[in-house]
């Protein structure tokens, strides 16, 4: 019996071990920008397109933004743009091709395009919480965190959700099998009110949860599972729906 205690004993351990490696939040910290909008905005929040991976044609997604005809329109790219770029420092090129593969160019109306990085892998690595580009014309905020946008009396909070559990295929089968842990576990950890909505990607896997007001952008790669070339959409007055984007194979 001792024996056989001794040997489970490491076992545990190293499981103990994985789990808090895989719950980020547990010993890091994650910084967390607010962003104040006015005017009536409607966001646009992408995700999880692996760009090096993904040799598709994704200036669809600018077509979308400029057929929408709005003109207070911010573009959130909440993590996971890029596949291979993590041992990359962020810099100029990187937003360059964020640009040049969404098609973004002269779209009227587009105020500020906001990119979340992922924070332990896929995106460029950045020492710092925020950094500005402007590049003809388009603001580009780079954000390393968590961002809060507040809208009037309304919170919405985006990330791509790595900083809770660090692998994407972990975390959707935590919502899969065990009744929406995962988006729960989210909600939780950076501490949104009952009313916020919290919009995150990472799992590849779309939807939005009235009941937890929790929205999940999808993906535009196959990887688990097929594209899904969704975005999530929030007015200014805090609705938030999913829409699929018409793009080519």
């Amino acid at each position: 019996m001792n024996q056989a205690i001794t040997m489970a004993l490491p076992v545990l351990g190293l499981i103990i071990a994985l789990l808090i490696y895989e719950m980020p939040f547990i010993y890091d910290t994650v910084y967390i920008a607010t962003v104040e909008l006015s005017d009536d905005p409607l966001i646009i929040t992408v995700s999880d397109l692996h760009l090096e991976s993904n040799a598709r044609d994704l200036t669809c997604i600018g077509n979308y933004i400029r057929g929408l005809h709005h003109g207070n329109t911010y573009l959130v790219i909440n993590g996971d743009l890029f596949d291979k770029a993590h041992k990359q420092e962020l810099n100029q090129s990187h937003i360059h091709e964020l640009l040049d593969r969404l098609g973004l160019a002269g779209i009227d109306g587009l105020r500020e395009v906001i990119y979340i990085t992922a924070i332990y892998d896929h995106d460029p690595r950045t020492h710092r919480g925020e950094t500005t580009y402007s590049i003809n014309g388009i603001k580009v905020r780079v954000i390393h965190g968590i961002t809060k946008f507040i809208i009037g009396s309304n919170t919405i909070w985006f990330l791509h959700g790595d900083y809770v559990v660090r692998n994407g295929l972990i975390a959707s089968l935590m919502n899969k099998l065990l009744g929406g842990l995962y988006d729960r576990l989210v909600r939780s950890v950076i501490g949104a009110r009952e009313g916020d909505w919290v919009v995150i990607g990472h799992t590849h896997v779309p939807g939005i949860n009235n009941e937890l007001r929790i929205a999940n952008t999808g993906s535009w790669i196959n990887r688990f599972i097929s594209a899904t070339d969704t975005a999530v959409i929030i007015n200014g007055l805090s609705d938030a729906r999913l829409v699929r984007v018409k793009c080519g194979p």
